[in-house]
């Protein structure tokens, strides 16, 4: 009996021994958070979220590869659950919908051949990357609507997808599944925020919008009826559309596909007609408004065009913007230069209201350098401070001094140095000289003349492109001046009234140089934003202001610009007002992904001018129709010695109901290369 005990005890001490020694062989170690994020989880198991399981969708969680709003079904609860066991916090933003980009059917579209292989959009993608002409367009075979999970999508008439906007939960798998990128996800926060790109169908005219807007769409509403809904559609993009509806020169009109066969559709006049619609009713439109409040303070330095669309937007997403404005009344060049004849103050005051109203505060009579100081604003508690205060020619028509034209330290225009016969820079010090002409390299000389210890001439042009304009670069650093080829001026920094940091962009990288000085050459000093340096985890704020590299000028990354629209780093040339509007949204854009702290990265394959899309050179035969004229203007009623005065009523008056209407009609509904035909070439090949 004792040796069967003793046995058992030592066959029991073994087996721990051995099952001690596996444990620790094949131990796997498991993150607590893994259960508590599968137990904060429906339990569903419904793959909305795309992965396999709720299981799946917590390891994905701590793995970082999905956020803490994974759950489609389970509502702001559980995500709120999921954040707090990641030790994150929860954004709120618009709900997401699903949506296709292609208009026009297969049997609508131009083909290649028919597929008869599988069907699968997928498989058929494989096959010479479809039967359509067009490469963005919809396959039609329905794979996105075969892979939702909750029924939100069906086939229509014209074999295009179509969204259940009740049934949708934004769980994206139809993105994935679509091989062409058809399926997006949106929002009107994501279209304010976004830029079109050359993975998307886009018309002519929308291309060449400065500002963006979606012409067909807002084409479309006005053809139904839905007014309001077409003021919605143009404010995604620019919310002073009446303004822009008198003055702006519609360069979408050159590009409208029906220039090929007459008169392009009146487009500008469009847009103005829908916003008198909404001036007429006495109520402000608005895209969207967050009712979630950010708590983030913002300041703009400049009311006019570009500085109230900035703060608009940011108003809009959620932010507390401030427009800081030097003179009395807001609205810049809109308001001082553009006739009462053309562009009457009441509509400036309208438009300007309609921003106010969506929550932007103003401050009047402050001016940066004045009253005013980058370093001051930051101490203040605004977690940035944007520069939208336009440029020389703004100063000048609007009786700005010298001052006014230098709101950031250190930073002077060559064409005062130049008139001050060489404004002494200071003994010892490092200029930075930004530009390319023979006055830039004038400057340089000048400034060694008044006891520069240091120059350096940063330019977009090449060595040979300086040379073809008759200037000897090597006059210069022979005497000791250095020139930098190909690049641009993308960051600042500084402590106080001082500057101290100039990041310069080139092809080999970014540099810093250690200058108190900058003379740029360009007239416009703007689309800056300025923050507290970062400070290491743990240490308190750092002292001094710097820019967020915004601009992303190397030749090599010019597909990912934030803004598209600066090829010579922070300096840049002045715009016309609507594209200031453009500006201003994108902007916005930035400061909103730095208020949030999120990585200011630009869109992939964001649409530029010089971008490679298809195009038509004629049209199949459409329908040729006149452009509906409108209604003559009327002459001014009477004259002074300083102004002539308007009726208001008596002014240039713009389309009717059934004029603005029978016009919308003219519009071919643009896709990339589709178009409406008539019926005598509805069964036409396009020719490319």
């Amino acid at each position: 009996m004792l040796e069967a005990t003793l046995f058992l005890l030592g066959l029991g001490l073994v087996s721990a021994v051995l099952l001690a020694i596996a444990s620790r062989v094949f131990y796997v170690w498991e993150d607590p958070k893994l259960s508590e994020i599968e137990d904060a989880l429906l339990g569903a198991n419904c793959g909305g979220c795309g992965y396999p399981g709720c299981s799946a969708a917590a390891a994905a969680v701590v793995a970082g590869e999905a956020g803490a709003e994974i759950c489609v079904a389970g509502g702001m609860s559980i995500a709120s659950a999921v954040a707090k066991v990641m030790g994150v916090e929860i954004e709120v933003k618009e709900p997401e919908q699903a949506c296709t980009s292609c208009t026009y059917g297969f049997e609508d579209a131009d083909t290649r051949f028919t597929y008869l292989g599988i069907n699968d959009c997928r498989a058929a993608a494989l096959y010479a990357n479809g039967s359509k002409v067009c490469h963005v367009g919809c396959m039609g075979l329905g794979t996105c609507v075969k892979a939702c999970p909750f029924g939100a999508l069906s086939m229509g008439d014209d074999h295009l997808p179509v969204v259940d906007r009740k049934k949708c939960r934004a769980c994206g798998i139809c993105v994935e599944v679509c091989p062409k990128g058809i399926m997006a996800l949106t929002s009107r926060t994501n279209r304010i925020l976004g830029d079109y790109t050359t993975e998307e169908c886009t018309a002519p005219c929308q291309r060449e919008c400065p500002t963006g807007i979606d012409i067909p769409e807002y084409i479309a509403q006005i053809r139904e009826g839905n007014h309001g809904e077409a003021v919605r559609v143009i404010k995604e993009k620019n919310p002073l559309p009446l303004v822009c509806g008198r003055i702006c020169p519609a360069p979408c009109e050159m590009e409208c596909r029906r220039t090929l066969a007459g008169e392009a559709v009146a487009i500008n006049p469009l847009k103005r007609f829908a916003t008198e619609y909404e001036m007429s009713a006495g109520k402000h439109i608005h895209p969207y408004i967050s009712d979630h409040k950010t708590g983030k303070q913002c300041a703009v330095i400049g009311g006019g065009a570009q500085g109230l669309t900035t703060a608009y937007y940011l108003a809009c997403l959620g932010h507390s913007p401030t427009v800081m404005e030097a003179s009395d009344t807001l609205g810049g060049i809109i308001r001082r230069v553009i006739p009462e004849s053309r562009l009457p103050k009441r509509i400036i005051d309208w438009e300007i209201q309609g921003i106010l109203d969506a929550g932007v505060a103003v401050e009047t009579g402050q001016a940066l350098g004045r009253d005013l100081s980058i370093q001051g604003l930051l101490d203040q508690g605004y977690q940035a401070v944007v520069l939208a205060t336009g440029g020389m020619d703004s100063c000048q028509v609007m009786g700005g001094s010298d001052d006014s034209l230098r709101p950031v330290p250190g930073i002077h225009l060559l064409v005062d140095f130049m008139k001050a016969g060489g404004t002494p820079v200071g003994d010892g010090s490092h200029v930075c000289i930004v530009g390319s002409g023979s006055s830039t390299f004038a400057a340089a000389l000048a400034c060694l003349s008044n006891g520069a210890r240091k120059v350096t001439i940063v330019t977009p042009c090449t060595q040979a492109e300086v040379m073809q304009r008759d200037i000897d670069p090597a006059s210069i650093t022979d005497k000791g001046v250095d020139i930098l080829y190909s690049s641009a001026v993308c960051g600042l920094s500084g402590t106080g009234d001082s500057l101290q940091t100039v990041q310069v962009a080139g092809p080999d990288g970014e540099a810093n140089l250690s200058a108190s000085t900058v003379i740029v050459a360009s007239g416009r000093i703007s689309d800056l934003i300025f923050v507290r340096p970062m400070a290491p985890e743990g240490e308190e704020p750092t002292v001094g202001w710097t820019t967020v590299p915004a601009h992303r000028v190397q030749p090599e990354n010019r597909d990912e610009d934030l803004f598209n629209l600066n090829e010579d780093g922070v300096f840049n040339d002045n715009v016309a007002v609507v594209r200031s509007i453009g500006r201003g949204r994108r902007m916005a854009r930035a400061a909103h992904l730095v208020l949030g702290r999120k990585d200011l990265v630009g869109q992939p394959h964001m649409l530029r001018k010089d971008s490679d899309v298809l195009n038509v050179s004629k049209l199949e035969p459409v329908d040729e129709t006149n452009r509906h004229p409108l209604p003559a203007g009327k002459v001014p009623v009477s004259f002074s010695d300083s102004e002539v005065l308007y009726d208001p009523s008596e002014l240039q008056p713009g389309y009717d109901e059934q004029t603005a209407r029978a016009e919308a009609e003219r519009c071919l509904k643009c896709g990339l290369i589709c178009y409406e035909k008539s019926a005598a070439g509805a069964n036409h090949d396009q020719k490319q």
